[in-house]
Protein backbone atom coordinates (compact mmCIF):
# COMPACT_ATOMS: atom_id res chain seq x y z
CA UNK A 1 0.00 0.00 0.00
CA UNK A 2 2.65 2.31 0.87
CA UNK A 3 4.13 2.26 -2.60
CA UNK A 4 0.93 2.37 -4.46
CA UNK A 5 0.22 6.00 -2.38
CA UNK A 6 3.51 7.10 -3.00
CA UNK A 7 4.85 5.79 -6.61
CA UNK A 8 7.89 8.53 -5.96
CA UNK A 9 9.42 6.53 -2.78
CA UNK A 10 12.69 4.75 -3.23
CA UNK A 11 14.64 2.32 -1.26
CA UNK A 12 17.15 5.65 -1.60
CA UNK A 13 14.61 8.03 0.06
CA UNK A 14 15.37 8.93 3.42
CA UNK A 15 12.62 7.95 5.34
CA UNK A 16 13.58 4.13 3.96
CA UNK A 17 16.30 4.46 6.49
CA UNK A 18 14.47 3.59 9.33
CA UNK A 19 14.74 0.09 10.67
CA UNK A 20 12.54 -2.29 9.20
CA UNK A 21 11.63 -0.50 5.56
CA UNK A 22 14.95 -1.31 3.87
CA UNK A 23 14.57 -5.15 4.57
CA UNK A 24 10.98 -5.11 3.53
CA UNK A 25 11.64 -3.21 0.11
CA UNK A 26 14.40 -5.73 -0.40
CA UNK A 27 11.68 -8.57 -0.18
CA UNK A 28 9.21 -6.91 -2.05
CA UNK A 29 11.41 -6.74 -4.57
CA UNK A 30 11.85 -9.99 -4.39
CA UNK A 31 15.50 -10.10 -4.00
CA UNK A 32 15.20 -11.49 -0.60
CA UNK A 33 13.51 -14.39 0.62
CA UNK A 34 10.46 -13.63 4.65
CA UNK A 35 13.53 -15.03 6.59
CA UNK A 36 16.13 -12.91 5.52
CA UNK A 37 13.62 -10.27 6.08
CA UNK A 38 13.20 -11.09 9.74
CA UNK A 39 16.65 -11.53 10.42
CA UNK A 40 17.89 -8.83 8.78
CA UNK A 41 15.07 -6.43 10.47
CA UNK A 42 16.15 -8.44 13.71
CA UNK A 43 20.17 -7.01 13.02
CA UNK A 44 19.11 -3.70 12.02
CA UNK A 45 17.03 -3.05 15.07
CA UNK A 46 20.01 -4.73 17.39
CA UNK A 47 22.48 -2.13 15.77
CA UNK A 48 20.20 0.84 16.21
CA UNK A 49 19.58 -0.43 19.86
CA UNK A 50 23.29 -0.66 20.20
CA UNK A 51 23.98 3.06 18.67
CA UNK A 52 21.70 4.42 20.57
CA UNK A 53 22.79 2.68 23.82
CA UNK A 54 26.34 4.18 22.96
CA UNK A 55 24.51 7.77 22.68
CA UNK A 56 23.28 7.36 26.04
CA UNK A 57 26.15 6.16 27.52
CA UNK A 58 28.00 9.35 26.32
CA UNK A 59 25.38 12.45 27.41
CA UNK A 60 24.59 12.90 31.19
CA UNK A 61 21.63 11.39 31.14
CA UNK A 62 20.05 10.03 33.76
CA UNK A 63 18.66 6.46 33.33
CA UNK A 64 15.36 5.11 34.71
CA UNK A 65 14.36 1.32 34.87
CA UNK A 66 10.64 1.67 34.31
CA UNK A 67 10.51 -1.78 35.70
CA UNK A 68 11.18 -0.27 39.07
CA UNK A 69 8.17 -0.18 41.17
CA UNK A 70 9.99 3.37 42.80
CA UNK A 71 11.04 5.17 39.36
CA UNK A 72 8.40 7.90 40.17
CA UNK A 73 10.08 8.89 43.34
CA UNK A 74 13.58 8.59 41.62
CA UNK A 75 12.48 10.45 38.54
CA UNK A 76 10.96 13.46 41.02
CA UNK A 77 14.29 13.32 42.94
CA UNK A 78 16.22 14.21 39.85
CA UNK A 79 14.02 16.88 38.53
CA UNK A 80 14.03 18.58 42.04
CA UNK A 81 17.87 18.20 42.15
CA UNK A 82 18.23 18.81 38.75
CA UNK A 83 15.62 22.21 39.01
CA UNK A 84 18.20 23.15 42.22
CA UNK A 85 21.14 23.55 40.22
CA UNK A 86 19.60 25.54 38.02
CA UNK A 87 18.36 28.28 40.57
CA UNK A 88 21.84 28.04 41.80
CA UNK A 89 22.84 28.68 38.83
CA UNK A 90 20.92 31.02 37.67
CA UNK A 91 21.91 33.00 40.91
Amino acid sequence: RLRAAYPDLTADTPSMRAVGYRQAWEHLDGTTDATTLRDRGIIATRQLAKRQLTWLRATEAQVFDCLDPDIERGALATIRAALDQTETIAQ
